[in-house]
Formats: C-alpha cells, structure tokens, sequence
C-alpha cells in the first residue's frame, strides 16, 4: 500500500485468487435453514452497503453481522459463501462497500465504511437488533471492523458483541508501514469480545497487526481477547478465509459462530 502501483498489482494477484478460491460452491451443508437468502442494496458508491437476510424471514427484526471485506474485495460474491451461512442462522448481514476501487485512499475507508452501515441500520423495512451486532473482517476488513469497534460509541453506532478479525492487515507486505490509518485499540469497550487469527504462511500481511489488535485492546480483560496463529496448511494462507471447503468452514466460520453465540448471551 505504499504506492498506488503497488497497490494495483498485489490487489490483482489476491483477487484473481479470491477468484479461483472462492468457488467451492455457497451452500453450508450445516446450515439450519434452506430458505433463498435475498439482499438488496443501500446508498451509492463508495458509502453504500449491501445486506443480505432470509427471503423467509423479511420484515422481521434479526440479529446483525457487520461483515468487513479485504482490500480491494468489493463484491460480496468473494465472501458469499459465508455470508450465505450467517443469513441462513438467521441474522441480516451488512456488508459495507467502502471502496469505489483499490485505489480509494486509504485514510477514507472507514468513514465511507461508517456511512454504509448508518444507511443499513436505518431501513424500516429491513429491521434489525443493534445491540446484537457483531463484526467479522477479513485482511483490511478485520483491521477496519477493530476501528469500527474503538470509535462506534463515539460515533453513536452500534457497538459490537464480538469482533472476529481473520488474518487482518493494514499493509501489504509483512513489514510494509500501515497505509489504513490505526484507531487505537484502547478504545474498544471493555464488554466487547476480540479474536484475532493470522496464518503461518500469511505472506501477505503477516503476523504483526493480528498480535498488535490483541495487545491494543486494553481496555478489553486478557480472558476476553485472543490471538490465535493457524499453522494448518489447508488455511494458513491469506486466502483462506474467503473458500468454503470445509477447513475454512471450521477454522472461520464455525469458531465466529461460536464467539457470537457466546457474546449475544451476555
């Protein structure tokens, strides 16, 4: 991220392999429910957001995920397969777009990420429990759903449960200086709970912002913060998170839904 060609080309090189990874297929052969998963749309460009819930389920307020996508990961398609397993549990799902491309600058993502998520909330006919809210981020998106966490109450924003950062980055290259500019961790609330993974093999963005998140969230007690290093071959690349084969199915998704269950008991 420390010039726009740099930019380019690393985001090319991971699309194209979200591209070929993110093909599994969508169903969860998991999910307790089968119902078509609809989604609509809410403002324009860079601010909007999608969101998606069980077509059998409209009209009705629903527990919300705030589902952060990697840089450059516009289209929900990359990650659809898990989104479809959240919609399917029965929450309604936000996935802000942030970005009008890869070159969107840095330093404007999380306020156009804000936007996008304050236009979703407000939709009378798509109803939803914000106090249930729980974020999940994957690369840039796990970064920027931590900032999201260490500003929403000043902001007057849901503050989330949960946030479940899946090898999060605010750089490309594992010693390149952070381009998405870091809200500081202490200001994530004590409540909130905060898992962090990075992969072994994560060539993309290492290590260090996944173990900067956890050792940042002061304010969160230790038992409630969590770093986890995925050393399995079959995800510990940046990849990962977005296939659907049953490794991610258990190293993501099955874990995130377990921090939710336990976090919405509180």
């Amino acid at each position: 991220m420390r010039g726009r060609g740099v930019v380019a080309v690393a985001v090319a090189v991971l699309l194209a392999a979200f591209t070929l990874t993110a093909c599994g297929g969508r169903d969860d052969p998991a999910a307790p429910a089968r119902a078509a998963v609809e989604q609509r749309t809410v403002g324009r460009g860079q601010t909007s957001a999608w969101i998606f819930r069980r077509s059998d389920l409209r009209g009705k307020r629903l527990p919300v995920v705030l589902f952060v996508h990697g840089w450059g990961g516009i289209s929900p398609e990359i990650y659809r397969g898990w989104i479809d397993h959240l919609a399917r549990r029965g929450n309604a799902v936000i996935y802000p777009r942030y970005q009008d491309s890869a070159l969107t600058p840095p330093a404007t993502v999380l306020g156009n990420l804000v936007v996008g998520v304050r236009a979703a909330l407000a939709l009378r006919d798509a109803p939803v429990d914000a106090a249930s809210l729980v974020a999940v981020g994957h690369s840039a998106g796990g970064v920027l759903a931590a900032d999201y966490a260490a500003s929403a109450q000043a902001l007057k924003l849901p503050v989330p449960r949960a946030v479940f950062a899946a090898y999060p980055g605010r750089a490309f290259g594992p010693d390149a200086p952070a381009a998405i500019p870091e809200i500081p961790g202490r200001g994530i609330p004590a409540g909130t709970r905060v898992v962090a993974l990075a992969g072994d093999d994560d060539d993309v963005v290492g290590t260090r912002w996944a173990r900067r998140m956890i050792e940042t969230a002061t304010n969160v007690a230790s038992g409630r913060r969590r770093y986890r290093l995925i050393g399995d071959d079959a995800v510990d690349d940046h990849q990962a998170p977005a296939r659907t084969d049953a490794a991610a199915r258990a190293t993501f998704w099955r874990p995130f839904d377990e921090l939710t269950a336990a976090a919405r008991r509180r």
